[in-house]
């Protein structure tokens, strides 16, 4: 069957966001088009205990599925009936299209974290992601081994908590990038308020830690790039954190943020992990993109990372703009040749506020093609998975995954993504996570905006941990 572009017709409200996942999952073979003549139909009904769906439309015949609908517990069955509309959906599409997802129905962010609520059993909970969501049989073996990966850092412990500190700044804006951040060069008036700002916030954060006996186990500076506000600024953020003896990142993603004296002040600080993020190592890539370093600027920056004991991150993404198979695999054997103790994969996320999210995308299938290279690569140099995520808008519906070498897992990547400790967030737009029983998770936000944020510091300390 050629590619699709029709009308999706759905008007449940209660369920719109999650259902519309499944076909805008199946582009480019199957395109939402609100002008389109073609049409596809979802349509449902609950009656004496039965959860009818029927799902019409111009391209293929009509179905009516059917499953039991208990309402006695209300968020079980909205649950439930979510599930059955986005199987039904899925396999509508797939079998109308010919064509199978490799995470099947599975639309969340977090594939391990379903993983874990479904069962401590591996093998039951993998054939629930089989038989229940669709997931392909090598997704559901990567799922496993993620959580294998985990296993002794994984913890439900309610003493546990992470500090991560945002700092929204980079020396250019790459055009890939969805994140709200500032070109550093047009916010140097605000860099001294931020600083104390952030700083004062640390400082709130510790003194919470401290007064109830909590379990810091990593702290995370992230961005951004917090290495581009300089080393004096960047100092006076995380000297407060110097004596936390626990796992401590710093993103310096842009080589062109690092030298030896920023690398110092970090070493001196206590800083153990770094993220060097070359994302590619062609340089017409680089160029492209925005990213303004070149590639000797990597090596160079990872030597001096490397003469000073850091632990490294390296990350490496898939279908960045004009990049063949061949230029996504010689970036993985060129990161693989360095050593560094993780890297990261990442699938390109096409989201509104990158430049290129308007572009076509590039033919189903090579995204696949280049992450399974790099898995392969990487699987065959030691390196083991250890956290993964998803977005919506990936290439090939597939995933971002860090591999690291054997005890060099970083536990914040694992809390964060798995959400089993309360992370404390400072800096504008910080996303604080508070665990609370018996599963439940509570987010605080913090103002995205600089000004808005360095507005409202005083109150936004003053109600941090307030209930």
């Amino acid at each position: 069957m050629n590619n699709i572009r029709a009308r999706f017709i759905f008007d449940a409200q209660a369920y719109l966001n999650d259902v519309q996942d499944i076909p805008r999952a199946f582009s480019p073979y199957f395109v939402i088009d609100d002008g389109a003549e073609a049409f596809l139909r979802a349509d449902y009904e609950d009656t004496q205990g039965q959860f009818f769906v029927n799902i019409t439309s111009s391209f293929a015949p009509p179905v009516t599925l059917q499953t039991d609908a208990d309402k006695s517990d209300f968020c079980a069955y909205k649950k439930k009936t979510k599930h059955f509309l986005k199987n039904c959906l899925y396999d509508y599409l797939s079998q109308s299209l010919e064509v199978s997802l490799p995470y099947g129905s599975l639309t969340g962010v977090r594939p391990t974290k379903l993983f874990y609520e479904l069962s401590d059993d591996e093998t039951i909970t993998s054939d629930i992601l089989s038989a229940n969501f669709r997931v392909s049989a090598e997704k559901t073996a990567l799922i496993a081994e993620v959580v294998e990966n985990q296993k002794g850092i994984y913890s439900r412990d309610a003493r546990n908590c992470d500090i991560f500190i945002n700092i929204p700044f980079c020396p250019t804006r790459c055009n890939y990038c969805s994140f709200i951040s500032s070109e550093v060069g047009r916010v140097k008036k605000l860099l001294p308020d931020y600083v104390k700002a952030v700083s004062a916030e640390v400082l709130a954060i510790k003194k919470h830690i401290s007064e109830n006996a909590l379990m810091l186990r990593s702290v995370y500076v992230g961005g951004g790039t917090p290495t581009s506000i300089g080393e004096e600024y960047l100092e006076g953020i995380i000297l407060p954190l110097a004596d936390c003896g626990t796992e401590f990142t710093v993103e310096a993603g842009r080589p062109d943020t690092i030298d030896p004296s920023m690398l110092a002040m970090l070493k001196r600080n206590n800083v153990t992990r770094l993220s060097i993020n070359p994302q590619s190592f062609n340089q017409k890539t680089l160029d492209l993109i925005g990213r303004r370093h070149t590639v000797d600027e990597i090596y160079q920056a990872y030597a001096w990372a490397k003469n000073l004991g850091f632990d490294v991150n390296m990350d490496l993404i898939a279908m960045l703009e004009g990049e063949s198979a061949e230029d996504f695999c010689f970036s993985v054997d060129k990161a693989l040749e360095l050593e560094p103790q993780n890297i990261t994969v990442h699938t390109l996320s096409l989201k509104r506020g990158a430049v290129i999210a308007d572009r076509e995308k590039q033919s189903f299938g090579l995204a696949e093609r280049m992450i399974n290279y790099a898995h392969q690569r990487l699987f065959a140099e030691g390196y083991k998975p250890y956290y993964m995520y998803r977005q919506k808008n990936m290439a090939d519906n597939l995933e971002n995954t860090g591999f690291c070498k054997t005890g060099k897992a970083c536990v914040y990547n694992i809390d964060m993504m798995e959400e089993t400790t309360s992370i404390f967030a400072a800096g504008a737009g910080g996303m604080s996570k508070f665990a609370l029983p018996p599963n439940r998770l509570e987010r605080r936000s913090n103002p995205k905006g600089i000004y808005e944020y360095l507005e409202r510091i005083l109150s936004i300390i003053e109600s941090k941990f307030t209930q």
